[in-house]
């Protein structure tokens, strides 16, 4: 398949090491039997090697066609999981708000102070950081400083448990379901990628198969099979149309700077894990 760049959602490049046939020349020497000198004489043989291959991989912009068997796919699924007996986000809420809500008064007040302790402790931190940067910092205000990063570490993790007590509930819900179904849709449907420096080489599909079934037996035969090219791009084509399909956003750029937000937001969590290991 061609795809012009017009087609194109979001492309990008990797390597992989394979082993190749290449042709090479061979000298060896013999002796001429009419004139009795020896001689260089060149051959070709094939020889297998290692080498770096450079691979493209394209995430394909849907046309109106794919956007409506996209749309269709989740429809369907979404009836399939409402009869098998799960609740959507709206039944589920409504359940809960008929029983109070989703949290409990005291679980609210609890969540409202940690949220008004993390604004403070960041208040702090960032009058303590300035003053850092003009050194006028004290030995008491850096210990200052290092136990309230310390805190709204702690506190972060704490608002992070009764986000993800809240969250947790949707989990399971029909419409939550079908929408991860709906996106692996489209990773089956939209990954193509071209072997090879040759940019006019076709498109070829990274899921074999004429429908969902088919493509989704290709994509965990790959997966099983430990694929060196799937191993190497699934997070990224999975994450890249993830972001697609919850933002709509249709331009390279704009994904590129919600994957480094979602890089930064996943580093400082780490740095603030490790602030907590070492108290």
């Amino acid at each position: 398949m061609i795809i012009n760049q017009h087609n194109v959602l979001y492309s990008f490049s990797v390597d992989l090491e394979k082993e190749v046939e290449e042709e090479v020349e061979k000298k060896t020497k013999r002796k001429n039997k009419e004139t009795g000198k020896m001689e260089t004489v060149t051959s070709k043989e094939k020889v297998t090697v290692k080498k770096e291959i450079p691979y493209t991989i394209t995430i394909k912009k849907p046309n109106r066609s794919e956007l409506e068997d996209g749309d269709m796919f989740y429809s369907i699924e979404l009836n399939k999981l409402i009869k098998k007996g799960l609740m959507t986000k709206a039944m589920l809420a409504k359940q809960y708000g008929s029983n109070g809500g989703l949290w409990s008064e005291k679980e609210q007040k609890i969540y409202a102070d940690l949220l008004y302790k993390y604004h403070q402790k960041q208040l702090d931190v960032q009058q303590f950081s300035i003053l850092g940067d003009k050194g006028k910092l004290s030995v008491r205000q850096q210990e200052k400083l290092s136990l309230s990063l310390r805190e709204m570490a702690q506190i972060k993790k704490d608002l992070t448990e009764y986000e993800m007590m809240q969250n947790s509930l949707f989990d399971h819900t029909a419409d939550n379901k079908a929408r991860n179904r709906c996106i692996m849709w489209y990773i089956l449907h939209l990954t193509y990628f071209q072997e090879g420096e040759d940019k006019d080489a076709p498109h070829e599909i990274m899921f074999e198969g004429e429908d969902f079934d088919s493509k989704y037996e290709s994509y965990e035969e790959k997966e099983s099979a430990l694929d060196l090219l799937y191993s190497k791009i699934i997070d990224k084509v999975s994450s890249i149309i993830t972001i697609w399909y919850i933002s709509g956003n249709q331009e390279k750029e704009s994904l590129e700077d919600i994957l480094e937000e979602m890089r930064k937001e996943a580093k400082e969590e780490e740095e603030e894990e490790e602030v907590l290991e070492k108290t």
